[in-house]
């Protein structure tokens, strides 16, 4: 069903997956690329210095974070998942809390 490449671009998903749950759904930079590649309309929350939160799919909130710190609007503080992705992938993926 799956060959050799496609399983260990599974196992990398899924342990990039697992570290950013385990680190409380919030999201390093590569973790966003590699999230962008494989689940680009999955919801991210982005925490900026000054401005109001927003929530809003992997491919626009890097489109986003680009735009607003090119412009020296503001800085992106934080990129997370909300509790309740987080806790839709826990089931999901079958991960205890």
């Amino acid at each position: 069903m799956f060959d050799n490449d496609s399983k260990s671009v599974i196992l990398v998903l899924m342990n990039t997956l697992k570290n950013i749950l385990a680190n409380y759904g919030y999201i390093t930079k590569p973790q966003l690329a590699e999230l962008n590649e494989h689940f680009p309309h999955m919801r991210v929350v982005i925490k900026w210095g000054g401005m109001q939160r927003e929530r809003m799919p992997v491919w626009r909130a890097i489109q986003r974070i680009e735009d607003v710190e090119n412009r020296d609007v503001d800085y992106c503080r934080e990129v997370f998942f909300s509790s309740k992705e987080c806790d839709n992938l826990r089931t999901t993926l079958h991960i205890a809390q």
